[in-house]
């Protein structure tokens, strides 16, 4: 009897399931993964600015990057292509009167006195003379040469040129009762009338006169060469370099 019920319960068992397999051991599950912090685009690069003061200005021909005003490269030195063009007359020489005694002083001349002016010294005498070999050596052309009433310019035109005819248009501005804008205006108009054809105007006067009327700075015996109407001369010839002109 006992046997019987164990065998129906084993039975029994079986068909239940009994004696099952274990469960199979419980997997942690996996930990969920550090987010990576997201890379931020790299940001649109701010557009530049520029300011004002740092901006490239442009520059006027003449002008230094700081706008300042350069000074010109003044006329050009006398070359052979000077001396042909001069050939052909049409320019206005204006002569500053050569080298003059510098312990001599005339701050009241008296224009018929000599005496009471600073007058040529023996080497701008000579330097006239030179000025005057030189210009026939190259055959250029003077017509009218008009000199200030002051002795020294009066004998620079002479002893260089042969002639002079005084004008009062080129007296010294530093001549007591001399108006200095009225001089600078007729040295202006001077320097603009044309020549007679083939040949070339002198004009023979002082240093202060043609820096009032062009801004020009000079030494004694230089010699401008004007253009008529152009105001700004072509060529500036030293009193030594007539010398060493060329045909």
């Amino acid at each position: 009897m006992r046997s019987s019920l164990a065998l129906l319960a084993a039975c029994a068992c079986l068909l239940a399931g009994c004696g099952a397999q274990a469960s199979p051991p419980a997997t942690s599950a996996p930990a969920p993964a550090t987010p990576v912090p997201a890379t931020p685009a790299p940001a649109s690069p701010a557009p530049q600015t520029t300011s004002p003061s740092a901006e490239a200005t442009p520059t006027a021909p003449g002008a230094s990057p700081t706008g300042q005003a350069t000074a010109g490269a003044g006329p050009a030195t006398a070359d052979a292509g000077l001396v042909a063009r001069l050939r052909r007359g049409g320019y206005v020489l204006y002569v500053r009167h050569t080298a003059s005694e510098a312990t001599q002083d005339d701050p009241t001349p008296d224009l018929a006195d000599p005496a009471t002016q600073r007058n040529l010294s023996e080497e701008g005498r000579a330097q006239a003379r030179e000025i005057g070999q030189a210009v026939r050596r190259l055959r250029i052309p003077i017509g009218q040469v008009l000199a200030s009433p002051y002795r020294r310019t009066r004998e620079t035109a002479e002893l260089a040129f042969g002639q002079a005819r005084e004008s009062r248009d080129l007296i010294n501005e530093v001549y007591p009762g001399a108006d200095d804008a009225a001089l600078a205006a007729a040295l202006r108009r001077l320097l603009d009338a044309r020549p007679a054809a083939g040949v070339n105007t002198v004009l023979v006067s002082h240093g202060f006169n043609l820096a009032r009327a062009t801004g020009l700075s000079s030494a004694e015996g230089d010699t401008f060469v004007f253009v008529p109407g152009d105001g700004d001369p072509v060529a500036r010839i030293g009193v030594d370099e007539w010398r060493s002109l060329k045909e």
